[in-house]
């Protein structure tokens, strides 16, 4: 289990419309890949880069559908070796069934088997 937890992220869902996410937790391997510490920032504040639609997609909706979603993208830095990022979005409701976090489970590889997975299109809802 200790393994898995440097892994996972945990999203606040603000009611906003759009509904907003705020970093409630970031596991380190999420922080070591940013380069920075995101608890407590907005989503749409990180730098995203070419993903932020990617992203706003995936969690718009696994929060629409109630349904998990999981995906792959390419996440190489510039000037760094090509990475793959693997990821799993799980919502989670509070007691009155409402969705208000989004848990999250983040991989990074670096593999020819990832390069040809994130060559086709990689979101998928359950």
């Amino acid at each position: 289990m200790r393994a898995l937890l440097p892994s996972i992220s945990l999203y606040d869902v603000l009611d906003d419309n759009p509904p907003r996410l705020r970093v409630r937790l970031a596991g380190t391997r999420l922080r070591d890949y940013l380069g920075r510490e995101t608890t407590g920032l907005m989503l749409d504040e990180l730098e995203q880069g070419d993903g932020r639609a990617y992203w706003d997609v995936a969690y718009r909706e696994v929060i629409r559908s109630r349904r998990p979603a999981q995906g792959v993208i390419e996440a190489g830095r510039p000037g760094g070796a090509k990475l793959f990022r693997f990821w799993l979005r799980l919502p989670l409701e509070n007691e009155e069934g409402r969705i208000h976090m989004v848990m999250g489970h983040d991989v990074f590889l670096q593999s020819e088997k990832a390069h040809a997975l994130a060559s086709r299109a990689s979101l998928e809802i359950a």
